[in-house]
């Protein structure tokens, strides 16, 4: 086998990013699009020592869960992955990549449930970041970046973000042009506005708009206040930041801000509990699911309300807070001191008198729990995607807390983390919740009980 072979290839699997696999001549084929249960005309495109990558040219025989993705941006758009898959079968489909994941440890665990899908699976994101290029030929551009590149593709509509902010994005960036600014270069860093990020209350429809600037001077520039004195008629809007990142790196948000309006953050709600949210803390995208996902952890947990509980990489303090009402004390940690402002705003907007949040990372500011004679009886985590590093997982297991709930956006790395505990701790049942439907991301979440 090599490139620009063309081959018939049955469709055996599919893998960590919805992508079909196959095999051939002992050698795994990776083609996008292409769903299990399907043969596939196939044409190679890279050959590697043990794997391949094929490019579909004609589907020969078709799955029945193929549908038309309704995007017409979807075959060279980055943002989702699973439009040309019926919605149940994406859910069954990232069911058994958890399942799959989880047997490479050879993990022990109670069971895992069917996945927990969207009533609706459109139009769910509360935050998009848009990033804002000029070409060689001088052109403006406004967003996503394709598949394995920095293209930006131009689209109408998106089909998972709120379709008020997919209309606000389009409407800040023709102001902007329309005030002289232009798009980035990344090719010589040149250029004014490298992002547009939109946050957005889904019960509430509170907007922040982040306008990411490529120069200090802009700070001061008189045509963004005029930018801000159009945008701050809309009742909605309450908060306009400017944000200075003048890296040339992936970072989207630089550490220097500005707030031209408003107060620097929104407010929503994840069941009964109120949010503030600034520019740069966590908050799940999809708020609807996010409620699921945290009622399906309290559920799970089974706290009596005598228990300490930690929770770590706390964000706003969304997690802790949402289980604050059946815990005798709240501690939580978190790595981005304006996330910890925010938590502690939200203990204060939410009257809960039993948390305490602070800032730094787990590994460090564990320690002075230990110093002052704290210890949780129940440890929460929801980690980026990297998940846990060994010495969190060191800390947790020193502390022997009860249980340990963990919730997790990255099944390789959750497996993985719970192989290691799992020599201490029994796994109960894994409940998968689709907070991304129509892409590859799948969330977890576990309890496990002290052996």
């Amino acid at each position: 086998m090599k490139k620009n072979d063309e081959i018939e290839l049955e469709i055996i699997d599919n893998g960590i990013n919805l992508e079909g696999i196959a095999r051939h001549e002992n050698k795994v084929v990776f083609i996008p699009g292409a769903i299990k249960g399907e043969r596939i005309l196939t044409k190679i495109i890279k050959v590697n020592n043990s794997f391949c990558i094929g490019k579909m040219i004609d589907i020969v025989s078709k799955n029945n869960s193929r549908v038309d993705p309704i995007c017409g941006a979807y075959k060279r758009c980055g943002g989702c992955s699973g439009q040309h898959i019926e919605y149940n079968s994406q859910l069954q489909i990232k069911k058994e990549l958890v399942k799959n994941t989880l047997a490479k440890q050879k993990l022990k665990y109670a069971g895992l449930d069917n996945v927990i899908g969207m009533g609706v699976p459109l139009y769910y994101r509360n935050k998009a970041q848009y990033p804002v290029r000029r070409t060689v030929e001088g052109e403006n551009k406004l967003g996503f970046y394709a598949k394995r590149s920095h293209d930006i593709i131009e689209n109408e509509e998106c089909f998972i973000q709120n379709q008020e902010i997919d209309r606000m994005s389009k409407e800040v960036f023709k102001l902007l042009l329309l005030k002289g600014f232009v798009g980035y270069n990344e090719e010589d860093n040149t250029g004014d506005i490298r992002h547009i990020l939109i946050r957005r209350g889904y019960y509430t429809g509170e907007m922040m708009i982040v306008i990411i600037v490529n120069k200090e001077d802009i700070f001061t520039d008189v045509r963004m206040e005029e930018i801000v004195n159009i945008l701050k008629d809309n009742e909605n809007i309450k908060s306009i930041i400017l944000n200075l990142n003048t890296s040339k790196t992936n970072e989207i948000l630089g550490k220097e801000e500005k707030i031209l309006y408003g107060s620097g953050y929104i407010k929503d709600y994840i069941g009964d509990y109120k949010y503030y949210i600034s520019s740069k803390s966590f908050f799940q995208v999809n708020t609807v699911q996010a409620e699921v996902l945290y009622n399906v952890l309290k559920e799970k947990l089974e706290l009596n309300g005598d228990e300490i509980l930690f929770d770590l990489y706390s964000g706003v303090g969304s997690i802790g807070i949402f289980l604050s009402d059946s815990v005798k004390k709240l501690y939580g940690i978190e790595i981005e001191e304006q996330a910890v402002k925010m938590a502690n705003m939200n203990i204060e907007l939410n009257n809960v008198d039993n948390a305490e949040y602070i800032a730094g990372s787990v590994e460090s500011k564990i320690v002075e729990y230990q110093k002052r004679d704290i210890h949780p009886d129940v440890i929460v985590v929801d980690p980026p995607r990297k998940g846990l590093d060994l010495e969190s997982i060191e800390y947790i297991i020193n502390f022997k807390p009860k249980k340990v709930g963990y919730v997790s956006c990255s099944p390789a790395t959750f497996a993985r983390d719970l192989k290691i505990l799992s020599q201490y701790y029994n796994v109960g049942v894994v409940t998968p919740v689709d907070l991304f439907p129509n892409s590859e991301h799948i969330e977890n979440v576990v309890v496990l009980t002290l052996k």
